[in-house]
């Protein structure tokens, strides 16, 4: 028997949607009603152990991961409101159907304003840096690799001091659900060429153009066909030699 278990994290959801109700206690109940019923189908269609989370997270809406044996599915509490064909694109989702995808992302883009609360505004982002300019690198490697328009936008990221006997840097990051990069602000140097911020910039790009492959509740990132087309950046023999010599000068931070 598939074992699953459910729980809320975050403020209480109240989900009004799902009927007649006699005041938050009884849209919390419903609320766990309903996640006990995702849980149990989403065991069955996947085939595994389940451990769903139901989240007020203002970010990211789904995601899934294997955890004590068991794949843990985080969802925001706007999916409780949904109907059976949501719930089955959500487990095809989980099974790596890409069309699910789409059915998954207008679901969300159609609640996100009633469900999703408001964050601090954001700080105005600084593409700008003293030695290189980020809005110019996507603007030229969009022209030159992804047919002149990508939507998202960049940003040098916050400058920390670096960790004694640190060994890996995470020079670029890219966070899909603000359709952000940020780059760690150690590559703004005079010393760092162009040419190996164009290829951290590009990695993140691709990242934008081609979402994780989720096969089996896993997201695959570094897929052979995201590798095969990261080394069609002409300067990427050049960057990977690059960064195996001068790796202990970015992790100084000088």
């Amino acid at each position: 028997m598939l074992q699953l278990s459910f729980e809320f994290a975050g403020d209480s959801p109240t989900i009004s949607d799902l009927g007649a109700s006699n005041g938050p206690e009884d849209d919390l109940d419903r609320a766990y009603a309903r996640a006990s019923d995702w849980s149990r189908a989403l065991a069955r269609r996947l085939g595994q152990q389940i451990r769903l989370v139901i989240t007020d997270n203002r970010s990211t809406m789904l995601s899934a991961r294997p955890k004590e044996g068991r794949l843990e599915v985080r969802l925001h509490h706007m999916f409780l409101t949904a109907d059976e064909d949501i719930l089955e694109a959500v487990g095809d989702y989980l099974d790596g159907s890409h069309q699910a995808t789409v059915i998954v992302d207008t679901f969300i883009e159609e609640h996100r304003a009633r469900y999703v609360a408001l964050g601090r505004p954001q700080s105005a982002l600084r593409t700008e840096g003293r030695n290189h300019d980020l809005r110019a690198i996507v603007h030229s490697l969009a022209e030159r690799h992804f047919g002149g328009v990508v939507d998202l936008k960049i940003a040098w990221g916050k400058r920390v001091q670096p960790k004694r006997r640190q060994r890996s840097l995470q020079l670029g990051t890219y966070l899909p659900d603000e359709q952000l990069i940020r780059i760690h602000p150690v590559l703004d140097q005079p010393w760092v060429p162009s040419f190996f911020v164009e290829a951290v910039v590009f990695h993140e790009m691709l990242h934008h153009d081609m979402p994780a492959v989720v096969r089996n509740g896993r997201s695959h990132y570094h897929t052979k066909a995201f590798k095969k087309r990261e080394r069609s950046f002409e300067y990427h023999s050049a960057a990977e030699e690059w960064e195996k010599e001068n790796l202990w000068r970015l992790l100084r931070g000088q």
